[in-house]
């Protein structure tokens, strides 16, 4: 197989001088699965990142040094090829000196063209590769990423696996339209309306739509509401008014909500820096 590459790296986002960011858009054949690729890379000292709960099903492939889930002595190291599942609240990354990892974004609905097992299944869990591929394919895509020069290199390697891992996927039409109209919604929307506009009970709605993304579509909404009310914060807006705009007429239920979102409280969090 011929891989046409048209991936397109964005400039290379630097962390006080320590962590290295790309993000590079797949080959047209990889498009319709996948969002984007992200190549992280530590330079120093060990570094520790919170990472937000997101909508997309990643695949995790290092090239180099150590990761790890948690910090201190509660930390896992990560396998050096894994699936992290949809979850519902942040994750400490640690990355070891002179890491380097490749993830894949794939798009909501889209998991089942890689994946035979049942996406809720994988819910808040970090699993190895070989879990779901031969192990025999996974350890020889390791050793050539490991091996290459560079990054395009590295990535022409992963789609070439990915391409052979491709199966035929018709995505469920109600659960892709249900996640746009979230996101339209900036996940602000009641999910009884949602599913009644779909000519469909709640019950039956939500069971389609966790088959299909691996989340039901509240807790779905409320990484999508969530993640929006932290990317529209600016300096100087006050907490209070951020519930507000958010929908959370009590500052309570905002602050509980919040913290099991972030694990920190909304000033914590937001007088501290993210790397990605």
């Amino acid at each position: 197989m011929t891989l046409a590459l048209s991936m397109v790296c964005t400039k290379p986002v630097i962390f006080e001088q320590v962590m290295i960011l790309e993000t590079h858009i797949p080959s047209p054949a990889l498009q319709p699965y996948i969002k984007a690729f992200h190549v992280i890379e530590s330079q120093g000292l060990p570094l520790e990142n919170r990472v937000l709960p997101g909508t997309a099903i990643s695949l995790a492939f290092r090239f180099g040094g150590q990761v790890a889930d948690g910090h201190g002595l509660q930390h896992t190291v990560i396998p050096e090829a894994s699936l992290a599942g949809l979850r519902q609240s942040a994750r400490l990354i640690t990355y070891r000196p002179h890491s380097g990892t490749i993830v894949a974004l794939l798009r909501e609905g889209m998991a089942p063209a890689f994946l035979r097992e049942p996406l809720y299944e994988m819910k808040g869990l970090t699993l190895g590769l070989d879990s779901f591929f031969a192990h025999s394919e996974i350890a020889r895509v390791q050793e050539q990423l490991f091996g290459a020069c560079n990054h395009r290199v590295r990535l022409a390697i992963l789609e070439r696996f990915l391409l052979t891992k491709l199966r035929p996927h018709e995505p469920d039409p109600t659960a892709l339209h249900a996640v746009a109209a979230i996101r339209q919604a900036k996940g602000w929307l009641p999910m009884a309306e949602l599913a009644s506009g779909m000519c469909l009970s709640q019950d039956a709605f939500e069971k389609r739509f966790r088959r299909a993304v691996g989340l039901s579509p509240k807790p779905f909404a409320d990484i999508v509401r969530l993640n929006a009310l932290i990317d529209a914060n600016r300096p100087g807006r006050s907490i209070q008014r951020l519930a507000l705009e958010g929908g959370y007429f009590d500052q309570a239920h905002f602050n509980r909500a919040f913290k099991r979102f972030t694990g920190l409280p909304p000033r914590q969090f937001f007088s501290q820096s993210r790397l990605w």
